[in-house]
C-alpha cells in the first residue's frame, strides 16, 4: 500500500510532526491536542502512561513546552526516517528529533516510533515511544509529567 487518498505515509507523518512541532514552539495546545488521539499510550525507557484525559495531555505538553522555555529551544529538527502503511487506517512511523537553540543543536538527536491512526476524518497519533533518558529535556518533563499525574 503506497498511498491513501492520495497522500503517503511519509507526508501524514511530516505533517503531523510539523504541527506538533509547531504547537510546543508557539504554546498552542490546541493545535497540539487536534494531533493525538486519546487514550494515548507514551513510553520512555524508565516510564510509561496511558494519557486518558485532555487534561494528561495537557500535563505533558506544559511540561515539555516549559523545559523548552528554559533550555531556549528555538527550533525542533524532526525527520521521518520510515514511515509504512499497516492498513488503510493505520500507519507505524519513525522519527529523529534535533532540538536547537538558533544554529545550535542543543541535546544529541533522539529517535521516536509512533503509531498514527485515522480517527474522526483525521489522522492521529495514538502512540509514542521515545528513546531518551531522564537527563533529556523531553525524557525529564515527561518523567516529571507522568508523575504528576
Amino acid at each position: 500500500m503506497q498511498q491513501v487518498n492520495g497522500q503517503t505515509a511519509q507526508q501524514i507523518s511530516e505533517m503531523l510532526l510539523e504541527l506538533t512541532g509547531t504547537a510546543l514552539l508557539t504554546n498552542n495546545f490546541s493545535l497540539f491536542s487536534q494531533c493525538f488521539h486519546l487514550p494515548h499510550l507514551i513510553e520512555t525507557a524508565d516510564s510509561k502512561r496511558e494519557l486518558e484525559t485532555i487534561d494528561d495531555l495537557q500535563t505533558v505538553f506544559h511540561s515539555v513546552t516549559e523545559d523548552y522555555r528554559r533550555k531556549r529551544i528555538t527550533n525542533l529538527v524532526r525527520i521521518c526516517e520510515v514511515a509504512e502503511f499497516r492498513s488503510d487506517t493505520r500507519i507505524d512511523a519513525t522519527h529523529i528529533t534535533h532540538m536547537m537553540c538558533g544554529d545550535v543543536r542543543v541535546f544529541d538527536p533522539f529517535p521516536a516510533f509512533s503509531v498514527l491512526e485515522f480517527f474522526d476524518g483525521r489522522w492521529q497519533i495514538s502512540s509514542s515511544q521515545y528513546a531518551v533518558d531522564t537527563d533529556t529535556t523531553v525524557g525529564r518533563a515527561l518523567r516529571e509529567a507522568i508523575r504528576d499525574t
